[in-house]
């Protein structure tokens, strides 16, 4: 009698320990779904590019970049924060870095000025080229006593592509044209973005389409 006992109370937490394993797994799994589901912009938020030199002071600040409407951020920002219920910071502006700091110091300078580089990314016609977000990716780094993270999206964007490929030619030391992919970024555990620059990011970063839309009613 005592050890059928003891039989149905193994099973009773057998049972229970299994109803815990299948809740936890499709609690992450609903997760996992609600991250991979595409983001959504409007067309609007992508219909004005400016090129702007940048103060910049650290070597993987940016130089020159291309900024368009900051709701491209905030509109990302709110979409990931509904998600992930994550507290971030996010950045002062919609911008696509296009040359840093210490790039242009230690490959362009001799060669060329600031206003100069300027003028030859305005001459490419990068402020009317397509520069389109495909997805929101995200990169994650454990360090001691701190975890680091950010969200960005990777555009589209072959015209900033072509014009890297272009300054490398024309440098006087080596210049890394695939150092730096086309990204805006969306929001990350400090205000510092420029810490994760130049960063090379590709499919494998990606957690979920980007979809280009109408303006919503």
């Amino acid at each position: 009698m005592v050890e059928k006992k003891r039989s149905r109370t193994l099973l009773k937490v057998a049972l229970g320990f299994a109803a815990i394993a299948v809740l936890g797994y499709l609690f992450i799994h609903s997760l996992q779904t609600a991250r991979s589901e595409p983001y959504t912009i409007e067309r609007a938020h992508l219909g004005k590019w400016t090129l702007e030199l940048e103060a910049a002071g650290a070597p993987t600040a940016p130089l020159l970049s291309i900024r368009t409407d900051h709701e491209l951020v905030t509109g990302l920002f709110r979409q990931l924060f509904n998600r992930a219920m994550e507290s971030m910071n996010t950045p002062a502006t919609a911008s696509i870095p296009i040359v840093l700091r210490g790039e242009f110091d230690r490959a362009l300078a001799a060669r060329m000025t600031p206003a100069a580089l300027l003028a030859a990314a305005r001459e490419t016609g990068l402020e009317t080229a397509a520069h389109e977000p495909r997805c929101l990716a995200h990169r994650r780094i454990s360090e001691p006593g701190m975890t680091r993270q950010a969200y960005f999206a990777i555009v589209e964007s072959p015209a900033i592509v072509r014009f890297r490929e272009q300054l490398a030619r024309t440098a006087e030391s080596s210049f890394d044209a695939a150092a730096l992919t086309p990204i805006v970024f969306v929001g990350g555990s400090d205000g510092a973005f420029h810490h994760w620059l130049p960063m090379r990011a590709g499919e494998a970063d990606c957690v979920a389409p980007i979809q280009i839309g109408p303006p919503q009613g």
